[in-house]
């Protein structure tokens, strides 16, 4: 079955909220307090610079057959954590637990690569849990490169690995 990537629907949001919520949380990424912030997805939906971009099955249109949501923050977006100048990021990539293995994570990475070529970023940067391997095949492959001196910890138990693409 064909994937569809499009931006998020009002309907949609507090599934959102919940599958990023539920992937972090058991991938042991969020505490309590990063957790709520995960859970409101109306919050990012509602910032400038910012799109939240979901996956779905061809044809699949109900809030509960939501695949995978990723976070496309904009210059000027406040959901930027690692770019700078006229760079784009995206953070918050989630990929529920049935859908893995089948290309969710790489077509919303690929919707964000193509929103930054669109709107002329220099480069799209993301940062992510040294645990995520599999994630950081997908970059490699997709032409990401490490960038240790970029890395940073958001909290003092957390170190985040920075990856960047030139566009």
């Amino acid at each position: 079955m064909d994937l569809v990537v499009r931006e998020a629907r009002e309907a949609e949001l507090d599934r959102i909220g919940a599958l990023t919520a539920e992937v972090y949380e058991a991938d042991g990424l969020a505490g309590p307090e990063y957790v709520q912030v995960l859970r409101d997805a109306r919050a990012r939906w509602e910032s400038p610079a910012t799109t939240l971009l979901v996956a779905f099955d061809d044809g699949a249109e109900e809030p509960e057959d939501l695949l995978g949501t990723v976070v496309y923050a904009a210059p000027g977006s406040p959901w930027q954590d690692l770019a700078t100048g006229a760079e784009a990021e995206f953070r918050m990539l989630a990929t529920a637990a049935p859908a893995r293995g089948r290309g969710v994570g790489e077509s919303l990475v690929r919707a964000c690569i193509d929103r930054a070529k669109l709107a002329g970023a220099p480069r799209l940067v993301l940062s992510t849990g040294p645990q995520h391997v599999a994630a950081h095949r997908l970059y490699g492959r997709l032409g990401f490169t490490r960038v240790p001196e970029r890395d940073w910890a958001p909290t003092t138990d957390l170190m985040l690995r920075a990856y960047v693409l030139e566009l």
